[in-house]
Formats: C-alpha cells, sequence, structure tokens
C-alpha cells in the first residue's frame, strides 16, 4: 500500500475502520493505535440504569428495531449497550416479540449503534422472570433506579420463582468496565422436593424474512454468529467453551447447550444448583463478532489486522460489499460505511482476519465487480482490491408544472444485459431494489453504466414519464423533469388507512421509508396503523420536510385472534410514546369484547373504526365458524364504521367467489353488496396493508371528499366523519367521480348519502379520468347490488362515450326507480394492468374504481333495504378461512 492517507475516522476496536486524508505513511508491517469514537462519551463506567423521562435522550438511541419502553433497565458502557426488558408480564416488545419480562430486547455496540435484536430470550420464555435489581462493584444488591449503580461492574439481575416443574432461576446481565460483550449466567436451583430435568436452551431472535441477513448454519459449533449486511449489525453468542446445537428459522435461532457428558440437560436434585454462562455481543460486522469470540475462547491463533484499500470506489461506498470465503464456504460479508467525505482518496477497511488463503468478492448494486485470491498473514498486512466499476452518476430535479419540489418515485430498470441494480433489501428507505424514493424531488445517484428504462411517477393523479437513459462512465445524466398533474380531484384527497413497519413486529420494513413510500405515492392523509401499538409518522413528516404533501395522525391495528378475523384499524388515538403498547388497549380472543374496547378506548373517543380484511361470512353470519347460518357477531356490528372490501378489480366480475393470496376465498365486493341489501350500514374501503417498501403503498388508496385539497390543513376529524358517512371512493388507480340528485331537482349527494326521489327518477353525473399509465373500458351501475340492464358501457360496445386523453367518460345516466334502491358505480379496464408503475407483483391488478352506495328513498318512508341475496346464499365461513 502506496497512498499516503491519515486517519480521520476509525471504527476499528468494535468494526470497521475508513481511514483518508493525507498526512500518514502506510506501510508494510507497520501498526497504529485506532481509538474508540467518542460515540457515548469516552471513560464511562459500567452502569445500570432504569430508563425515566430524565435520561431517555442520553441512554436511549433510535433504532429500526428499538424497542424500548419507560421502566426498562439499561446497562452500558463505553463500547456495549444493552436494554433489558422490565420484569412485567405484561411487557411486550411489539405484536410477535411477546413476554419479553427479563429478555434482552435491544443490544448495539457504539460503532454501530442501529439495533437489530428482536430478543434475547434465556431460557426459551419457560420461566416468568418477575423480580429484579442492579448490582453494582461491590457485589451488593440493590432495587432498580433511574440512578442506578456504576463502577468497574455493572449487573442487572432478574428472577423467576420456583414452582413443583420448574427450578428457581436467577439471571445475572453483567458488563465490566471495558467488556466489549455482555455476560449473562443463569442460575437453575431445584427448589422443589423431587428431581428435575432442565432443559439448557435459549432463543435469539432476529427477523430475516427480508433483509441481507445471515446467520450461523444449523449445527453443533462453539459460538452463534448473526449479520444483517444492510443495517450493518452483527451479533454474536458463545457459552465459554460450551458446545452448542443451533437450529433456526427466518426469525428465531434456537440454541441447546451440552453438558460436559453431551446431554442437552441437566438433572437437579433437591437443593441442588446448576449455572450456565454465555457471553452475548454486537458489533458493525461478522469478522469482528469471529474475533471476539477467539479472544474470550482463547482460540485465537495470531489473528491480525489485515488492511483493505480499495482502489476506483469514490461516492457511495455503502452500495458496495465485500465478501470473503474460504473454499467454498463464505465466512463473512461486510457492506462498506460511508467514509469521511473526500473526494479523491483511497478507501480503507480494516478487518481481523485468520491468516490463510480466502477468496474475496466486491460486490456494486449487485453487480460482481472485482474477484480475487488473497493471503491473509499471521502478522497482519495490507492488501490492494481494484474494483472495475464502470459507474456514472443520474443527477436531476423533478418539480411539478410550476418548478416547485415534488416527491417522486424513481425506477430503474437496466437494459445491458447482464447488468443489476439492487439499491437494497424492501425494508429500505430512499433506496429499495431498484427504487428510489426522492422526498423533494432532487436526485444524485451513482449507478452502474449502461442503458436504463426509466419510470418517474407520483401516484395516480400525475401522469408518469416513461424514458430511457444512457448512462456513461464517470459522467453525470440529466434526469430533470415536470410531472404533469393530469387527474383534477377538487374537494377529495387521497389515503390509505391501512399499512405497517416494524414496530408492529411481523416485518421489518422501516417507518421512515413507509412514510417515503406513502409521500412519493401522493398518498395526501395515513393514519399510522402499526400492529398493537399506537405510533406516530409525525417525527418522520418533520425530518423530511413534506408535511405541505402529507398528513397522518396515531391510530392502531388491534390484532387479536382467532386469524383472520380479529382485526381492527382505528384513528385517532392517544398517543403516549415510550410505554407499553404506546399507550393502546390488549387484544382478547373475543372478537366482539376487543371491538367494543376499542371504540370505548381513550374516553369513548370519537374515532374511525374499521374492519380489516374479514370473512365476511364468518364475521357476519357464522360466529362460531360451524358453516351454519346464525347471528354473527352481532354485538359488534355498532360499533363498525368500515370495511375492507379489497381486492377492488373483484368487482369488474362480481359473484361469490374470488382470491385471496392466489387461494379461493369469498369475493368480499360481491358480499359486501349483499350486506347492503341486508341492511347494514357499513361503508367499503381498499387499502394496501402494506408491509414493505419495495412498491407497497399507492397502488390502493381511497378519495375521501374534504374541505381542503391541502394536505398541511387536512382535519383528522373532517376525515372520520366523511368515512363514517361513506363519502369515499375506492380505486387502484381511475379517479371516479359520481353525484346522484332527483331529475328535475337541484339537491345532490354523493356516495355514502341518503337522496330523496320521490317521482324514482334519478340522474347520476358520472365522470372517469386517469392519467397516462391507465385506461378503462368499462363502466356499469349497479342497483341493489345488480348490474343495470342498460347502464352497462364496454368500450368495445359503446366506442363513442369512451375517451382518450385524461378524461375517459363522462356521461349523465338517468335511472328510473320503482322502490328503494342502492346505487353504486364500478369502473374498470378487463384487460390492463398496473404494472407500468407498481412492478410485476402489485401491477398484476386489472384497474377499477368503485363508489360507496347512494341510498335512493322512493316512497319518502326512509330507505328500506330490498333482502335480496344476489342469486346467492348468504355466506358462512369460507373453508380456507384460517
Amino acid at each position: 500500500m502506496k497512498s499516503s492517507l491519515a486517519v480521520v475516522g476509525t471504527l476499528l476496536l468494535l468494526g470497521l475502520a475508513v481511514v483518508a486524508n493525507s498526512a500518514m505513511q502506510f506501510k508494510e508491517g507497520q501498526e497504529y493505535l485506532f481509538k474508540m469514537p467518542a460515540v457515548w462519551g469516552t471513560g464511562l463506567k459500567a452502569e445500570a440504569r432504569v430508563l425515566t423521562s430524565s435520561n431517555w435522550n442520553d441512554l436511549v438511541e433510535d433504532g429500526k428495531e428499538s424497542d424500548a419502553i419507560y421502566g426498562d433497565f439499561v446497562l452500558r458502557n463505553t463500547h456495549v449497550k444493552v436494554v433489558i426488558a422490565q420484569p412485567l408480564a405484561t411487557r411486550n416488545a411489539n405484536m410477535t416479540v411477546r413476554d419479553v419480562a427479563g429478555a434482552v430486547i435491544d443490544l448495539t455496540s457504539a460503532v454501530a449503534d442501529n439495533d437489530q435484536l428482536a430478543a434475547f430470550y434465556p431460557g426459551k420464555k419457560k420461566f416468568a422472570y418477575r423480580a429484579a435489581s442492579f448490582r453494582g462493584e461491590d457485589g451488593k444488591d440493590v432495587a432498580p433506579t433511574g440512578t442506578g449503580v456504576s463502577g468497574q461492574s455493572a449487573s442487572v439481575v432478574v428472577k423467576a420463582d420456583a414452582t413443583e416443574q420448574l427450578p428457581e432461576v436467577t439471571v445475572v446481565y453483567s458488563l465490566g468496565e471495558k467488556d466489549m460483550f455482555v455476560t449473562v449466567t443463569s442460575t437453575f436451583t431445584n427448589r422443589s422436593t423431587t428431581p428435575l430435568s432442565v432443559p439448557l436452551e435459549d432463543d435469539f431472535r432476529a427477523d430475516g424474512g427480508k433483509e441481507e441477513m445471515v446467520r450461523s448454519p444449523n449445527s453443533t459449533t462453539d459460538r452463534f454468529w448473526l449479520y444483517d449486511r444492510y443495517w450493518g449489525q452483527a451479533y454474536g453468542l458463545d457459552a465459554a467453551g460450551r458446545k452448542m446445537q443451533l437450529n433456526s428459522d427466518a426469525r428465531t435461532t434456537t440454541i441447546k447447550y451440552e453438558t460436559e457428558a453431551g446431554e442437552l440437560q441437566v438433572k437437579l436434585a433437591p437443593g441442588e444448583s446448576f449455572e450456565l454462562t454465555r457471553h452475548v455481543c454486537s458489533s458493525s460486522n461478522v469478522f469482528n463478532i469471529h474475533d471476539q469470540s477467539h479472544q474470550r475462547l482463547k482460540t485465537r491463533k495470531s489473528t491480525q489486522k489485515t488492511y483493505f484499500q480499495f482502489l476506483g470506489l469514490f461516492g457511495e461506498q455503502r452500495d458496495y460489499w465485500l465478501e470473503l470465503a474460504r473454499g467454498e464456504t463464505v465466512v463473512g460479508s461486510v457492506r462498506l460505511p460511508e467514509p469521511v467525505p473526500q473526494s479523491n482518496l483511497p478507501y480503507i477497511l480494516v478487518l481481523p482476519l485468520e491468516p490463510g488463503d480466502y477468496n474475496a468478492k466486491l460486490f456494486y448494486l449487485g453487480n460482481l465487480v472485482a474477484q480475487q485470491r488473497l493471503t491473509a498473514k499471521a502478522e497482519g498486512g495490507y492488501i490492494d482490491i481494484e474494483a472495475d466499476t464502470q459507474f456514472g452518476w443520474l443527477q436531476g430535479r423533478i418539480t411539478d408544472v410550476l418548478g416547485e419540489p415534488i416527491p417522486c418515485k424513481i425506477e430503474l430498470k437496466p437494459l445491458t444485459e447482464g447488468s443489476k441494480l439492487d439499491f437494497g433489501p424492501e425494508t429500505g428507505e430512499f433506496a429499495v431494489r431498484n427504487l428510489i424514493y426522492s422526498p423533494d424531488g432532487r436526485i444524485k445517484k451513482k449507478i452502474p453504466t449502461g442503458k436504463y428504462a426509466v419510470t418517474i411517477s407520483h401516484g395516480s393523479e400525475f401522469d408518469a414519464i416513461f424514458s430511457e437513459i444512457n448512462v456513461a462512465f464517470d459522467e453525470v445524466s440529466d434526469l430533470s423533469a415536470k410531472l404533469i398533474r393530469s387527474v383534477e380531484t377538487p374537494g377529495w384527497v387521497s389515503s390509505d388507512f391501512h399499512s405497517h413497519s416494524t414496530p408492529s413486529g411481523d416485518n421489518t420494513g422501516s417507518q421512515l421509508g413507509r412514510v417515503l413510500n406513502l409521500v412519493c405515492e401522493n398518498i395526501e392523509f395515513a393514519p399510522c396503523t402499526e400492529h398493537n401499538r399506537v405510533s406516530t409518522y409525525q417525527p418522520h413528516i418533520d425530518r423530511l420536510g413534506i408535511g405541505q404533501f402529507m398528513s397522518s395522525v396515531s391510530g392502531i391495528e388491534l390484532t387479536g385472534s382467532p386469524l383472520p378475523l380479529n382485526h381492527q384499524n382505528v384513528f385517532p388515538m392517544q398517543y403516549k410514546p415510550r410505554t407499553q403498547d404506546g399507550g393502546g388497549p390488549a387484544t382478547t380472543p373475543d372478537l366482539e369484547s376487543q371491538i367494543e374496547r376499542l371504540a370505548l378506548w381513550n374516553d369513548r373517543s370519537e374515532k374511525l373504526l374499521q374492519v380489516n380484511h374479514p370473512d365476511p361470512g364468518w364475521m357476519f353470519y357464522d360466529k362460531d365458524g360451524d358453516g351454519k347460518p346464525d347471528a354473527g357477531h352481532e354485538r359488534a356490528f355498532p360499533f363498525m364504521d368500515v370495511m375492507e372490501i379489497h381486492p377492488i378489480d373483484n368487482a369488474l366480475s362480481l359473484g361469490p367467489e374470488g382470491k385471496r393470496e392466489g387461494a379461493a376465498f369469498h369475493n368480499r365486493v360481491f358480499n359486501w353488496l349483499q350486506l347492503l341489501n341486508q341492511g347494514f350500514r357499513i361503508y367499503g374501503v381498499v387499502n394496501t396493508d402494506a408491509h414493505y417498501n419495495f412498491h407497497g403503498s399507492g397502488w390502493l388508496r381511497n378519495w375521501i371528499q374534504s374541505s381542503t385539497d391541502d394536505p398541511a390543513k387536512i382535519d383528522h376529524m373532517e376525515m372520520v366523519h366523511a368515512a363514517e358517512q361513506g363519502r369515499i371512493v375506492m380505486s387502484n388507480g381511475p379517479y371516479l367521480e359520481v353525484t346522484a340528485h332527483e331529475s328535475g331537482k337541484t339537491e345532490t349527494v354523493v356516495s355514502g348519502q341518503d337522496l330523496k326521489a320521490a317521482s324514482g327518477k334519478v340522474t347520476l353525473k358520472v365522470r372517469v379520468q386517469c392519467p397516462n399509465w391507465l385506461d378503462v373500458d368499462t363502466l356499469f351501475v349497479l342497483v341493489n347490488g345488480r348490474k343495470h340492464a342498460v347502464h352497462d358501457y364496454t368500450r368495445e360496445k359503446n366506442p363513442d362515450l369512451f375517451r382518450g386523453g385524461a378524461v375517459k367518460f363522462d356521461r349523465s345516466l338517468e335511472i328510473d326507480l320503482k322502490s328503494d334502491a342502492h346505487l353504486v358505480v364500478v369502473t374498470g379496464d378487463e384487460g390492463g394492468n398496473l404494472t407500468k408503475v407498481y412492478g410485476e407483483q402489485m401491477g398484476k391488478a386489472q384497474p377499477a374504481a368503485m363508489t360507496n352506495p347512494i341510498f335512493v328513498d322512493v316512497d319518502g318512508n326512509g330507505f328500506v333495504p330490498n333482502k335480496d341475496t344476489l342469486g346467492h346464499p348468504l355466506p358462512v365461513k369460507h373453508p380456507n378461512s384460517k
């Protein structure tokens, strides 16, 4: 290595070292002392403290998977921070990470302060930890407080009382002043009068279904490791030399410990005890995890710092990752962190490696750009890797027609053979797979050279821009453009009432990424609806400066059992930050009680209650699920305001059967029409229920009538009232406008409202608009759920009624009613799809839109439903509803 470089930022002690600038000469064999950056302050004593409002900002950093709340315990020193859940029976980290009392729920290092741990459960949740204390360096236990204990060592102690079947268990989480790991010691004591067999096992949960996460293979080994490459967090565990048996799925690794005799359990006579010790650590990459484990287990064989210099890397280093293998076995990979900003200096990465031969591969946005064999020497040394990265720059500014910045989604599809583009997993934020989310329309991104198909979009009220661009080596390609709003929606705002991110517990999508996805798709009102936790998008909206484009409010999805029936979204909800479930209610297996609890929560405050993607038969007509009609969950009916009836394109081919995730299921649209005929006034909504950030939000939306078209001025209670009254149009793209009045009269109503028409003659004013990437070829009116004999139009049969351009249909329709009826208008494109803007997965749906019903009273005695079941029995629980 011959470059003149200086140390301006190093992370070696716990992970990576980035070396740049010009003052220090690196020479073969020369040693340098790399010091820990002052992330948490230098020279901290080991300390244990209770989290309170007064010390929160000092002790807690918000990581993507951070689950700490007031009352939890923090154990930390200069290098390590551990959050241990307070030992309460009600303590859950989130919907699926439950019963965490006494477990580790957050674990980070000073360098990689980005928690990716769901939970480390000592004893696999078999023991009820209900007592806690702190232990100082004097070895004495004291009650846990906010001031806590500090010194050369500090410990958090949790205890589970014995039963006749289970031993007493005391778990001590201890941290020395200079430790780079937490020591976990479980002491099992048999307090019963009979012998006990005690399994030696833990669960280590870190959800990796959609992450770039790898972990130890299922085997018998002396250490466990896990690494999330994209989010830059690694974990390790050993048992002080004790062999471990590992068994993992995408979420949880079960770790079973062997005794000296090779058993996976110990037999304890009455009064006898057994001690199990583990070391758990965190770092920025898996190589440091291995190195720490070698040091603790004294198996280290002259592991030394190996300095990698990457030549030809400039700009966004995080888009590169290095993989090292011994033979065919990959021993680790690491995403390169961002260097201190410099324009023309090499990039240095320092890794502790065991001596030997390695196969190295360097990837850039999914493309292999360097491959070579190398040797890590016992005395350490320097290795050059020269990347054959052919890249150029995309740079531009996307605006509206007035030249003002506008959020947008940019999709880039490589057209050059063999070229790839992968910005990162579906859990990401500003760049996800082949998408860029720009909250202000600005783009500056380095990508591999070649030709790309480019799609720039901002939801279904705007024309998308479709083009091709050629990115030349080391040149800037301009991507500036203006997005044209072709669909006008005065008096109506777009919304999605149902989406998720990692606080929900059933996914690991970044919540910031969810907000970026929503605003770039022009969702103007989006309540925050995480599973079983009241939460808020507002900090992200404020951080991004997008309040003029998007409004939000705190809410919740309460997900109980049985599934999939017992889900409800509610907003607004009072958010109580840093408390259990954000101040939300607990679930219950009784659906009627859960809905009632939600409706009455926060001192009976007014809120919208949405029934989420129900099995309509099970919900309304078959409470016990035995396939025989009954009264359904009737106690809950008065509390229900709206009901999800997606997929919306099921409205184009009405019948009792539809699809859910590829399997046969009730057609909710058809069942909803049957419900309306029986007298239910539960209005329809469609939502994405998005869990990840790759095209997740935007492809379903509701337009809600609003007194303002300015998202910054949206009143969330006005949204509640409009939804309660059914003033909603459902769509996956086409914008459908429908008003109704009695022919010859002036009183006009919209969907969800009642209309008196003594003459029986009703005029519907119908207008459909689409952006340039959508079309409609059919439109029809449903009268009490049945197609009107005349008002059933297609582009093939009625070419004069359908247009090109943004306005696809614009006509007044006259309807003569003999009795009360509810009127619904449906439009769509039976041969179309959404793939131009929403990709292959989300884009398979047929474009469709549908109004909520307009209730027409002909006889003047108020609207009376006709009880028609539309030629099919009212539904009962579907066999595939599990």
